[in-house]
């Protein structure tokens, strides 16, 4: 008998993996050549990407000189501590990405289909194009509603015509310069032709033509083009724009985007860092202009109060014939003097700080947007509340460009808003209460210097309170009139601190992807590794019995021999060629079977398996003749009553009257039931017509007695079982058989089913129980590689 494998063995053997990846040789070829052939196509279809960059430089907010920035707080608009992150969100907010790409002719896209083979059922192979690399431009004619989403094929005609059409299942009307949709569009479906530089008027699209005389004599194909809304665009450009820092420490943002156009591409960045930095500019030119309208304003109030006392100090003068003081009522005059400009002065800081106290109030919500100016406050903790609340009112006005009121970050700005606002209103309060004091503390000591001056004449009194007047309003004026100038300048002079650094260009000389090689490689790792997960995964999934190893694992039923698979002209030969493979298979097992296993003294010997198809009547009828040949006397009762197939064997005809099942019942002789075959020493009783009940001619003394007459005259006597699986003839026949064989076929039976016999054999209710692998596929089995030239020896 053949040595039995190992039960199990969880070790991989590569050998064993690579035999069943190399038999199976032309799925893999098959899978390369389909791999090939799909890179190719992708290849073919995906339209090149191009990479582009440009950078940008983000400064420290340091513009003008520092005279000029000591005095236009307002313009220092955003804190020392500068946060890249803020900055990148402005770049990539939808409100910048919207006011960009509203300056670029992007509305329109253009495309071109060449004439190619992978066109001809549907439109695969598809090109984005520039604007003037089509024969035609297009022009939608604003604040019209228009047909997006749909492509809109144009063809050229002659007489500088274009034939314009669309066809689809499903479009959108839209307002390209907001994206708002006005309705949906079914069964899209217009033809029109339109003149060059004539307008195309319908209920779906409203656009103009122009040729392009460049391009009218080029490649041929289809050209179409597609009308993209604003809301669209900025969805396009936002997911492919990407920002990020040179470096953690560097203020240098590094901008990205992908794209099929390279024109486009390059115009879209260069605009968008334009446009950013144009926005830092106006955004401090406005707050400047703001402090120099104020200044102005102040000073045209200031040089009419200077006026007026001027002309009453000439009027003055004039009537009363005044030309100078004494020094008495001079040294009065001038402490008087002093004591009014400091009243003044005080009065002066009160109205500030009363006026700023109001205006707090009156914004006193967080998000109320204040705009204060620190000219004129003296208190230095009170400046700096101010600056503060600067600073967080233009951090949040930056905030909300893309976070609505309920972003946490937003609502943080807000609490930090309303403390400073309630800290400068306690100071602006303390302030005021304080410079009524001061005040009234000066008024008390005017009144005591006027009451010394009234002693003076009344000429002298009057002329030294209008002197004093003018001279305090024309040192306010001039004051004022030299920080005007110096704001004017610092105006003049602003400058933002941000800059292109490099403009957009791309990186590389060639398309980023597809990359030929990079696909050729996947598809050759396709070509290989799907077919091999699918080989392996059929191995592993297989329940049907491949080898002796499988068997090995289910039961321990000893085996006599495997019977290699062979075409339907030798299963036709083989009883008349004893030197083919299926015959030596077979004299081994029957070597195997008369001196190892069963003993010559085994002389019954049944033949079943599991279900029908395993080969069983095929065993029984060559193990019957290898039999017969090696000098025996055999014959060969058909008990599978149900499905007899013991005929076809030996040419016998399936329709005879006489058989086993008559003789069984009564109705034949015994040499009525058998016959003789073609080779010598070997007899045959077929199943005969077919009965209603087989169990019970099995069952009856008949069969009891037929084999016992048999044991006399035959040698050997193998008995075709019906299969174990379906009937219960088996377990009946049992009492009649000195050894059973249960037949296997490869890649057909199921490991489930060997369980039954395997079970029966391991209680012991089945004894002498023999194995064979039927139809074995030697070149094809990793275990029986080595049998696939074994037969040739010696022929």
């Amino acid at each position: 008998m053949d040595t039995r494998p190992a039960p199990f063995s969880a070790e991989l053997d590569l050998n064993e993996l690579f035999f069943n990846l190399r038999r199976r040789w032309p799925v893999f070829l098959i899978s390369l050549l389909v791999a090939g052939a799909l890179a190719w196509t992708y290849l073919k279809v995906k339209s090149p990407t191009y990479d582009f960059k440009a950078t940008l430089l983000i400064g420290d907010q340091s513009t003008g000189s520092k005279q000029a920035q000591e005095l236009l707080q307002l313009l220092d608009s955003k804190p020392k501590g500068l946060k890249l992150e803020d900055e990148v969100g402005l770049l990539t907010s939808s409100d910048m990405l919207r006011r960009t790409l509203a300056q670029l002719p992007f509305s329109v896209s253009y495309f071109a289909e060449p004439d190619s083979w992978l066109n001809l059922v549907k439109p695969l192979q598809v090109r984005e194009r520039a604007a003037g690399d089509m024969p035609f431009w297009v022009t939608a004619v604003p604040n019209r509603p228009q047909l997006t989403g749909v492509p809109i094929y144009v063809e050229t005609l002659a007489d500088n015509k274009f034939r314009v059409h669309a066809d689809a299942k499903r479009g959108e009307l839209r307002q390209l310069a907001t994206g708002d949709l006005v309705r949906e569009v079914q069964d899209v479906k217009f033809d029109q032709v339109v003149a060059a530089g004539d307008t195309l008027r319908s209920a779906l699209l409203t656009v103009v033509f122009r040729p392009e005389p460049d391009q009218l004599s080029g490649q041929g194909g289809h050209y179409f083009f597609k009308l993209n809304d604003i809301n669209s665009l900025v969805g396009e450009y936002q997911s492919r724009l990407k920002v990020k820092p040179t470096d953690h420490e560097s203020r240098i943002l590094e901008l990205t985007t992908t794209g099929t156009v390279p024109a486009k591409e390059t115009q879209f960045l260069n605009t968008l860092m334009t446009t950013y930095v144009q926005d830092d500019l106006t955004q401090k030119n406005q707050v400047g202009g703001k402090t120099v309208a104020f200044l102005d304003n102040e000073i045209a109030k200031l040089a009419e109060s200077k006026s007026r006392a001027g002309q009453s100090l000439s009027s003055f003068r004039a009537s009363n014939n005044v030309v100078d003081v004494s020094a008495q009522s001079g040294a009065g005059i001038q402490q008087q003097s002093a004591l009014n400009s400091d009243r003044a002065r005080l009065a002066t800081n009160r109205r500030v700080y009363q006026n700023l106290l109001s205006y707090l109030k009156a914004h006193r919500d967080p998000s109320d947007a204040v705009a204060l100016s620190s000219n004129g406050v003296e208190d230095p903790a009170t400046t700096g509340l101010i600056q503060q609340l600067s600073d967080l009112n233009s951090q949040r006005s930056e905030l909300t460009v893309n976070a609505s009121d309920i972003n946490p970050v937003v609502r943080v700005l807000d609490e930090k808003i309303g403390t400073t606002k309630e800290l400068l209103i306690q100071n602006l309060s303390s302030l005021v209460d304080a410079s009524a004091s001061a005040l009234r503390d000066a008024d008390q000591r005017l009144g005591a210097v006027r009451g010394e001056l009234s002693r003076i004449p009344e000429n002298e009194r009057q002329l030294g309170t209008l002197t004093t007047t003018s001279s305090f309003n024309e040192k306010n004026y001039s004051y004022l009139v030299e920080k005007r100038n110096e704001a004017a300048i610092a105006l003049a002079t602003n400058s933002t601190d941000k800059k292109i650094v490099d403009a957009a260009k791309q990186n590389g000389t060639g398309p980023s992807s597809p990359k030929p090689l990079l696909i050729g490689l996947l598809a050759l790792l396709a070509g290989i590794v799907l077919p091999a997960g699918v080989v392996l995964m059929q191995e592993k999934t297989n329940s049907r019995v491949q080898s002796k190893e499988d068997l090995a694992r289910l039961t321990n039923i000893p085996m006599l021999g495997v019977i290699p698979h062979g075409t339907t002209q030798d299963k036709q030969t083989m009883l008349n060629d004893p030197r083919s493979p299926i015959a030596e298979a077979f004299r081994a097992v029957r070597v195997n079977m008369q001196y190892l296993a069963a003993g010559l003294d085994k002389r019954v010997i049944g033949v079943t398996s599991s279900v029908p198809g395993e080969g069983k009547s095929f065993c029984t009828v060559n193990l019957a003749a290898e039999l017969a040949q090696s000098g025996r006397r055999v014959i060969v009762l058909e008990c599978d009553m149900r499905r007899p197939t013991l005929a076809s064997y030996f040419d016998i005809d399936s329709r005879r009257e006489h058989g086993l099942s008559t003789y069984l019942a009564g109705d034949s002789t015994f040499d009525q039931a058998r016959h003789t075959t073609s080779i010598a020493s070997l007899d045959v009783m077929c199943c005969g017509p077919i009965p209603q009940n087989p169990t019970r001619l099995i069952e009856g003394p008949q069969l009891a007695e037929l084999i016992q007459q048999l044991r006399g005259e035959y040698d050997y006597i193998l008995v075709d079982i019906p299969p174990l699986g379906y009937v219960s003839e088996f377990l009946v026949l049992l009492q009649y058989l000195d050894a059973k064989i249960y037949v296997v076929r490869q890649n057909y039976t199921d490991r489930a089913l060997v369980g039954q016999i395997a079970e029966m054999h391991r209680e012991h209710n089945v004894k002498q129980l023999y194995m064979v692998i039927n139809d074995v596929h030697f070149a094809n089995t990793y275990e029986y590689r080595y049998k696939a030239n074994a037969y040739k020896y010696g022929a």
